[in-house]
């Protein structure tokens, strides 16, 4: 047992009892700090997913039983809404999200609460940190509105499309008419 704490077999009972008063001091001071929301806050990291929702709900509510402060949620890999997103799956999945973004805006409406988008990929690295801290002192905002470029692209692209499926069509039907 006396090597559990870094004490040989020689030293007995009154250095076990020395080196846990020692410890005693050492936790109650970190205790202490760890109830002074000066010095210290719990930021919660999660997802918009029910089991996500649930666990942090226990956190804040064990970190709160010990009085540790706890203000602050970070919700990562948020699907944004953008217009051109065509996938069901996609759509689905925002859907679904946002059902649970709105339960931790209504749970924790006192908190600080920062949402962060599902990137194509990792944040790695100290430049790609870098560049992505920004989003946790000013929210993040997805591309709302496509240059007039894209738009122009988009159009002729779509039109391109539009101008296929009509000299199909009109092959089609000259083909019936010389059949005739």
């Amino acid at each position: 047992m006396t090597r559990l704490f870094g004490i040989d077999d020689e030293f007995g009972e009154d250095a076990i009892l020395g080196r846990l008063e020692g410890m005693k001091d050492v936790i109650e001071q970190v205790n202490k700090q760890f109830k002074d929301p000066d010095l210290t806050t719990f930021v919660c990291v999660c997802i918009p997913e029910f089991l996500s929702l649930y666990e942090t709900e226990r956190l804040v509510q064990e970190l709160t039983k010990f009085e540790i402060d706890t203000h602050n949620i970070i919700i990562n890999q948020v699907l944004y809404d953008e217009e051109d997103v065509e996938s069901k799956l996609l759509r689905a999945r925002m859907r679904m999200q946002q059902k649970y973004l709105d339960q931790f805006y209504m749970l924790y409406d006192d908190f600080n609460i920062t949402k962060l988008p599902l990137l194509p990929q990792e944040v790695t690295g100290v430049e790609a940190l870098k560049a992505f801290s920004c989003h946790f002192t000013s929210p993040y905002q997805p591309s709302t509105r496509r240059s007039a470029v894209e738009d122009l692209e988009r159009r002729v692209s779509t039109l391109k499309l539009q101008l296929e499926h009509a000299e199909a069509e009109l092959d089609r039907l000259e083909k019936g008419k010389q059949k005739v």
